[in-house]
């Protein structure tokens, strides 16, 4: 299991517009790598939701040190996987991981993101929402191509947990519908899970 202040990983610098707007400290970046994340969140379960197209590119917006990045390119070789992370130290981190060796996996930086935009079939966004902006936010939905899936998953603030961050630094499910919402995605599915809320978007 990971401490909850480990998910600050960011791909934009502006937090305006965002409910918990810290930094992450690469300091502690080896706690990224905790196989227990795969606990709270089943990679089967989340890949599952985005219904990649063979062949597909799928962003993992916010990757860090890219556990679920090398576990989704692990188990869909056909697929192109974007490691997307704003932070040097977490992409440095993530290229001398032999697991994220993988020849699908693509590390890329904020300075991608006007390349990527419209060409992902599914964007992964992991404890990440309530640390985004505004402007990141709309980031995020910019990369769907029309018929792509985004799915988000983050921490449920609505109830109390015994890991992930004090609620008043989280969204309720309601809020986090609202934020993508605000950037023009429509929901499609959503769920409920032990600690977090996962939302279906697509663009509208």
């Amino acid at each position: 299991m990971t401490d909850d202040k480990t998910h600050r990983h960011h791909t934009h610098t502006d937090r305006h517009g965002a409910r918990q707007p810290e930094r992450f400290d690469p300091r502690h970046a080896a706690k990224l790598d905790d196989p227990g994340r795969f606990e709270i969140l089943p990679p089967e379960r989340l890949f599952a939701l985005l219904e990649a197209p063979n062949g597909g590119r799928v962003v993992d917006f916010g990757t860090g040190t890219g556990l679920f990045a090398a576990e989704l390119a692990r188990q869909r070789p056909d697929l192109t996987i974007i490691a997307l992370d704003e932070q040097p130290e977490m992409l440095a981190r993530l290229e001398a991981n032999p697991a994220a060796h993988a020849k699908n996996i693509v590390p890329a930086g904020q300075d991608a993101l006007p390349r990527l935009r419209g060409t992902a079939d599914g964007v992964l966004a992991l404890n990440v929402l309530h640390e985004l902006g505004d402007e990141a936010t709309r980031e995020l939905a910019a990369l769907l191509t029309p018929s792509g899936r985004l799915v988000v998953a983050d921490w449920n603030g609505a109830i109390d947990r015994p890991v992930g961050p004090p609620r008043d630094h989280v969204y309720t499910p309601e809020e986090g519908r609202a934020k993508l919402e605000r950037v023009g995605l429509e929901i499609i599915d959503n769920a409920l899970w032990t600690h977090h809320y996962v939302l279906v978007a697509r663009r509208r």
